[in-house]
């Protein structure tokens, strides 16, 4: 399955990660964090994150939630210092703090218990600062709920920017602060002072290193300008509805922003004055509420292996990992947890009958355990694609999963697919369910192109192209970006036919070529 990875860059190498002896597990509505250190460490932690989640929806308008839905919460792993981070990123090069994996049902959050030593691409270290950790936390969880909640055709600058408006909040006893700048990226904006914010608004197809600098620096300022500027207001709101017309980006900020020369001496001024903001404060405000426990020896004894397979492993690394899956197992075979982690090892690994077992051992100790079902649909959907009687089986454990969780969005593209690869006529509750699991996570590209994909074979051409309106603007896909914004073109122009074979469903955990279902 490709990584979705959505980070925060420094410059850092690759060390191991370091695994504390005491983990603690914090949960809040929003919110399932593991945390390495003191059971205050990881309390406060879930509540911070909790007040971010508050002040992001009353600034957004975003209402609260009507239904408890425990798959939509954001799991985070706060472990180690930014090289750790890095290294579980998966290159000495990544570049990356802190990071956001986007999965349907199993979204991940990765951010370091402390600062690093490493200089970030921009900050002012030097023995001077460092980037809070909390400010990397903030950064990606502002990602995670723009993605889940307002997804849309964002820009690479904004994307960035909006989060380095959020990384920056302060919390008040009764409110808090929006909209301080990041002095972190001081030297960074010294160094683009003369560059023209064209830089942000001409179209790039590939991401270069100045372009991530702007992103972050620049990014912020233009953002930070058109969200608080009471001379700009309404603006951005006029961009974005240009760009879902179909205005590239330099043509639609044309148009809603007036002349660029003009926009970047008022953003001059602005850099110059004094940083505007919000202070928010609330009559009798309460604190959420937040369960914290520490984690049993197993489940501690697991953190390390299990933080690597959520970071993402290929086949390759994931069987290099499979001997401590087994050791984990056998030390502990009456820790579900501990057994679902193996589970994940042997299943990342394609070592299937290993990982069948593993799930059905959990479902003895747990019968309403949710992810071990997950595996077993996704083990016989892979066999399916040899054997088509596998995907009739397949449905018993996706349905046995969405009894237990009704709005649980991969056990509904699952059970989408089970129909799709098959050959068979999709019935109209698995399309249903597709359509659900893309309203349920709006972040995940595989249901996204699956509707998409779904759409164009309905012949309803313009709805494809607002479901991968967030997609083709994408700079971080790379190549997957400039092939579907061909694909956009042609739909355009009314030959949808490429498009629909580039989009059509595939098992996402396997290699595309592996992937499809015999004719």
């Amino acid at each position: 399955m490709r990584k979705r990875i959505l980070g925060l860059a420094i410059l850092a190498l690759w060390p191991n990660v370091a695994v504390a002896d005491d983990w603690h597990e914090a949960n809040t509505a929003h919110f399932r964090v593991f945390a390495e250190g003191t059971e205050s460490d990881a309390e406060e932690l879930a509540i911070k994150l909790e007040r971010l989640d508050e002040a992001m929806r009353f600034m957004l308008n975003v209402p609260p939630d009507t239904v408890a839905n425990p798959s939509a919460r954001l799991t985070v792993l706060r472990t180690g210092d930014a090289d750790d981070i890095a290294g579980l990123a998966g290159s000495r090069s990544s570049g990356i703090a802190g990071f956001f994996i986007p999965r349907a049902g199993e979204s991940v959050a990765f951010v370091p218990a402390k600062e690093g030593r490493r200089e970030a691409i921009g900050s002012v270290y030097r023995g001077r600062s460092e980037i809070p950790a909390e400010f990397v936390l903030f950064h990606e969880y502002a990602h995670y709920f723009m993605y889940q909640h307002a997804a849309a055709s964002y820009p690479y600058w904004y994307s960035e920017g909006f989060a380095e408006v959020y990384s920056t909040l302060e919390f008040l006893p009764n409110g808090f602060i929006l909209g301080k700048p990041p002095r972190h990226r001081d030297d960074a904006m010294q160094y683009l002072e003369r560059k023209s914010v064209r830089l942000l608004l001409e179209p790039v197809e590939r991401v270069r290193v100045i372009d991530v600098i702007a992103a972050y620096s620049m990014g912020w300022l233009l953002t930070h300008y058109l969200t608080f500027s009471p001379d700009r207001e309404g603006q951005l709101s006029d961009y974005f509805s240009l760009l879902n017309q179909g205005f590239d980006s330099m043509a639609a900020a044309e148009k809603a922003f007036g002349d660029i020369k003009e926009l970047d001496k008022d953003l001059d001024s602005y850099l110059r004055g004094r940083a505007r903001g919000v202070t928010v404060t609330f009559d009798d405000y309460t604190k959420p509420s937040v369960d914290v426990r520490k984690l049993s020896e197993g489940e501690a004894a697991r953190m390390s292996l299990y933080m690597r397979l959520k970071a993402g492993v290929d086949p390759k690394a994931a069987a290099s990992l499979v001997d401590s899956a087994r050791e984990l197992a056998t030390q502990y075979p009456s820790s579900a947890p501990v057994q679902l982690t193996a589970t994940e090892s042997f299943f990342d690994a394609q070592m299937y009958e290993e990982a069948t077992a593993a799930a059905k051992r959990i479902i003895e100790l747990e019968p309403d355990n949710l992810r071990a079902r997950i595996f077993l649909a996704r083990i016989l959907l892979t066999k399916a694609l040899e054997d088509s009687s596998q995907f009739e089986a397949a449905r018993i454990p996706i349905s046995e999963a969405n009894r237990l969780q009704p709005n649980q969005p991969e056990a509904l593209y699952l059970f989408y697919l089970s129909y799709r690869l098959s050959g068979q006529e999709v019935p109209e509750i698995a399309l249903i369910a597709l359509e659900r699991a893309n309203e349920l996570a709006p972040f995940d590209e595989n249901i996204r192109k699956s509707l998409a994909h779904l759409l164009l074979l309905e012949g309803r051409d313009k709805a494809a192209l607002a479901v991968l309106n967030p997609l083709i603007n994408d700079v971080e896909r790379g190549k997957d970006a400039e092939i579907l914004r061909e694909k956009y073109t042609a739909i355009e122009e009314g030959n949808p036919a490429s498009a629909i074979a580039y989009l059509a469903p595939s098992l996402p955990w396997l290699p595309p070529e592996k992937s499809d279902a015999e004719d």
